[in-house]
């Protein structure tokens, strides 16, 4: 009694600690969006007993911005071998004569450093030059050596080490910039492939994100080759149309310029050395225009953004004193910008930010000050130059990233969409838990308001460990946390189910508690596992915020529940049973005890039902070739954005708007019989020099939103959420997709046949594939996008499917141990008839958890709800009908080829 008193009061205060922890994510909740994304805001709001610590909410609620970012680690290669060349040549100097070393310079993309030399008349010789250098930098190797030529690589091993060393200097220094931009809770996360995955939570301005966050800043210091005359054999009368060309005002370089900077890359690089580098100045021209200027410098980089030691943004000299950045230098920066301005006086030295120069000031004299400054050109308002100022300042202070990024995924959610979602989201979560509380009640009496207390407490422990782990609340997330309270009642009804029968068997009502304990606990260990490994797959294949948000919240949920129900509940029984009599416990338990076994001949129907699943597969995989996946942008690729309107309008007003502005393959959905919401997705047909599309900036993407605003402003439009995925992207999502599908079904398989015997697995594989087509069939016949959240919802499936089965083939395998006489058939209707109630009870209070979210919810959410409800629907038959029907044709197909000599199947 005295061990039953301590176990209480600790579930009595682990409910007070669970209100106390998850209190503050209740109040973070209640607070309007400005509140929550302010630290400092939500501190002076939170009262000062409580811990700071709570659950977040995602992107996808909270509305914000995410960007995917690549980081090309051979650019990272190129750099440090073009930084390596100009030490070489200084080594070079210093060591022996500075006319040894003619130049040193890198080859663009090919990760190869040239060193040409000349040591006619020189005291020393190439043999002793080699052995020198390949001592003093030995990560180099030599690939090719001739009489003035010296070709040189890193070894792999660096090659791997400086790619390493650019994914970390990239994280870095983009959570430092994050953090001088004072986002709050912002999630920035390295991805299993190297790309960086970036969450900006309440963040409006996707265009200064992508500014701030996709550019490199690698600021290098390069000298201008005014001398050169490679452009001297390029007709002036055959130019490309959009192309012109003046001489220069300064040295003998003839300047090249146009709008497409592409188009005039490709036209001048045949006619540049590799020494040389083809480089262009920007020009902003009225209104969004620009003009690209050619400039050819040395290869060799004389300073990089490494040596800037601070950056501020200050006002140049002069009539309009127009903003400009000065650079400080580092000590070790200022003596090596004071040498190359010393050997270089009466040259230009180019500012280059980004391949683009942004100044080539003329070098007059020796500069030791330590200090440059970077024009940020004219053309514009004073405002525009002083915010992009301010900008550069602040990623230059926050370092340089040692690689090219590209935006690979961009999404976006606006204000509206974001907090009407969270809405519609939490009021389904409550009228899901309201809805399964009353029919636990109402079904069990008592044992039902005891459910309904574990319940209560399962939910404040999950809030507990989300806001512990710092985790945050996505849309998926929502589903997760409903579908775990659904599932969660599955433990009490086992129990529950089983004292029914136990006190059925047996007279002493104690012990009938205690062995219903004993024989459901493996049951329900087995029944959450496989929901854990469908879990677990989902998070080791998947790095997207609301998927990774969905399988953490499930994932959690099912651990706690598996504590409340063999622990929590079990404690609370022998609390009210502790100085029970026999009667009193029995009519404590009469709302449950007093139901009999029904006989159902299951076996009888399961034929025809399992001919009707064939059929019904073969249509689904017939109609998905024929008609095809609605693909959504994530595994299609493409820019997908929800457009919303405050009155109706027509899908062919959108469709017209689109072809228009120029949109490719446009493809326009009603979200809901309103018309106040549409889906439109086209393909990307803009891409910059490095593949790289820029969807919020392109033509058609600004054609499009100025039509819209004016065609429909009687009806209010706005762009609720943007959602950009490159190709590379959705088909590496699509691969990821359909190997989580399979990894689950392996896991799954494995798990059966390790806890019962592989021939158990049969009838576990059909069922699954069947839950699988018919979930498929909702995806193909209704159209509905096919993405990331579908594979979640075919993953939550499969896991339910085989937990559902694995309640009935345990109940099969124990009557297998107790009655090894009797036929498998009859063995296999009895199980089925004595878990036929908790089977329809589990699916019921499922189906009542998702309904509030199939009630309030519309769009992405509401699909993932109904596959997931169709999916149970589908797992709930193939229990019944299908799993165990093959499982009994297994055994006789192995007893009339002899495969298995005995008569019953084996635990």
């Amino acid at each position: 009694m005295k061990a039953l008193s301590w176990r209480l009061w600790f579930i009595v205060g682990l409910a007070i600690l669970s209100v106390y922890m998850s209190a503050p994510t209740l109040i973070y909740f209640l607070q309007p969006k400005d509140v929550r994304n302010d630290h400092e805001a939500f501190r002076e709001a939170l009262p000062g007993i409580f811990f700071k610590s709570h659950v977040k909410l995602g992107l996808d609620i909270q509305g914000g911005v995410q960007l995917i970012l690549d980081v090309d680690t051979d650019s990272a290669v190129d750099n440090y071998l073009a930084k390596l060349s100009v030490e070489i040549k200084r080594w070079a100097d210093e060591t022996f004569d500075d006319s040894v070393v003619r130049s040193s310079y890198h080859l663009s993309q090919q990760r190869r450093l040239i060193i040409e030399t000349n040591f006619d008349g020189q005291s020393v010789t190439a043999r002793d030059f080699m052995k020198q250098l390949l001592e003093d930098f030995g990560e180099l190797l030599v690939v090719e050596e001739t009489a003035t030529q010296v070709t040189l690589a890193y070894t792999e091993d660096n090659v791997k080490r400086i790619g390493d060393s650019a994914l970390e200097q990239a994280e870095r220094v983009i959570r430092s910039r994050v953090d001088k931009w004072g986002v709050a809770d912002p999630l920035i996360h390295r991805r299993q492939n190297g790309s960086i995955l970036v969450q900006l939570p309440g963040f409006k301005d996707p265009e200064r994100a992508k500014e701030l966050l996709g550019r490199t800043a690698q600021l290098q210091f390069k000298i201008v080759d005014d001398s050169f005359t490679g452009f001297a054999g390029v007709l002036t009368s055959q130019l490309p149309e959009g192309i012109t060309s003046r001489d220069s005002t300064i040295g003998s370089q003839r300047v090249f310029t146009g709008e497409d900077r592409q188009q005039l890359t490709e036209f001048l690089s045949p006619y540049v050395p590799d020494d040389r580098r083809l480089l262009f100045e920007k020009e902003f021209l009225a209104g969004t225009k620009t003009t690209w200027s050619s400039i050819v410098v040395m290869a060799s980089t004389e300073i990089t953004g490494s040596d800037i030691m601070d950056a501020y943004v200050g006002r140049g000299s002069g009539i309009s004193s127009s903003p400009m950045v000065f650079l400080k230098f580092s000590a070790l920066g200022s003596k090596r910008f004071a040498d190359v301005t010393g050997q270089n006086v009466g040259k230009r030295m180019a500012i280059v930010l980004d391949d683009v120069v942004e100044s080539a000031p003329n070098i007059e004299s020796k500069i030791s000050g330590g200090e440059a400054s970077i024009s940020m050109g004219g053309g514009r308002s004073y405002e525009e130059i002083f915010n992009e100022a301010q900008g550069l300042a602040l990623i230059l202070k926050s370092g340089s990233v040692p690689a090219t990024i590209k935006i690979m995924e961009e999404r976006q959610v606006g204000s509206t969409l974001g907090p009407e979602l969270a809405k519609k989201g939490i009021m389904g979560i409550l009228l899901g838990l309201f809805g399964v509380l009353l029919y636990m009640v109402f079904y069990y009496f008592r044992p039902g308001l005891l459910a309904c207390c574990v319940l209560t407490l399962n939910g404040l422990l999950l809030l507990t460990a989300m806001a512990s782990f710092g985790f945050a609340l996505t849309l998926p997330g929502i589903a997760g946390f409903i579908l775990t309270l659904g599932m969660a009642v599955d433990a009490n009804v086992l129990i529950n189910e089983r004292i029914r029968q136990e006190m059925a068997a047996y007279r002493n009502a104690k012990k009938s508690i205690a062995r219903a304990y004993k024989k459901v606990f493996w049951t329900i260990v087995d029944a959450n596992l496989t929901t854990l490994i469908a879990c677990t797959i989902l998070l080791a294949t998947n790095s997207s915020g609301p998927i990774r948000g969905f399988a953490i919240t499930l994932l959690i949920g099912l651990l706690i529940s598996l504590f409340t129900s063999l622990y929590v509940t079990r404690v609370l029984l022998e609390a009210i049973t502790a100085n029970k009599s026999d009667a009193h416990i029995r009519k404590w338990f009469k709302s449950i005890s007093s139901a009999g076994t029904p006989s159902i001949p299951f076996l009888k129907y399961a034929p025809t039902i399992s001919v009707g699943a064939v059929i019904l597969a073969l249509v689904v995989a017939a109609g998905s070739g024929i008609k095809g996946l609605n693909w959504g942008v994530d595994f299609a690729g493409g820019t997908e954005m929800i457009i919303g309107f405050d009155q109706s309008v027509s899908g062919s007003q959108l469709r017209q708007i689109a072809g228009t502005s120029g949109l490719n393959n446009v493809t326009i959905q009603s979200l809901g019989s309103d018309e106040l919401q549409y889906l439109l997705r086209y393909e990307n047909s803009e891409e910059g020099g490095d593949g790289q599309v820029e969807v919020t900036s392109s033509a058609g993407f600004s054609a499009f939103k100025t039509l819209l605003q004016t065609t429909l402003s009687r009806a209010s439009p706005e762009i609720l959420q943007v959602d950009y995925v490159g190709p590379q992207v959705g088909q590496e999502l699509r691969v990821q997709g359909l190997l989580s599908l399979i990894y689950a079904i392996i896991g799954i398989l494995l798990y059966i046949a390790l806890r019962f015997d592989i021939r158990f697995g049969t009838g576990a594989i059909v069922k699954m594939i069947f839950d699988v087509f018919t979930v498929l069939g909702f995806y193909v016949f209704f159209d509905r996008t096919f993405d990331l959240t579908s594979v979640a919802a075919f993953l939550t499936v499969l896991g339910y499917s085989v937990n559902d089965t694995i309640v009935i083939y345990d109940r099969i395998r124990e009557n297998i141990l107790q009655h090894p006489k009797k036929p498998l058939r009859e063995l296999i209707s009895s199980a089925l008839n004595d878990t036929i109630t908790r089977t329809l009870n589990t699916s019921i209070t499922t189906l009542i958890a998702l309904g509030g979210i199939l009630i309030l919810s519309s769009g992405q959410l509401w699909t993932f709800a109904m596959a997931i409800a169709i999916g149970i629907i589908s797992a709930t038959i193939s229990s019944l009908f299908i799993g165990c029907s093959f499982l009994l044709a297994h055994e006789k197909f192995t007893q009339r080829k002899n495969i298995s000599s005995t008569p019953s199947l084996q635990s």
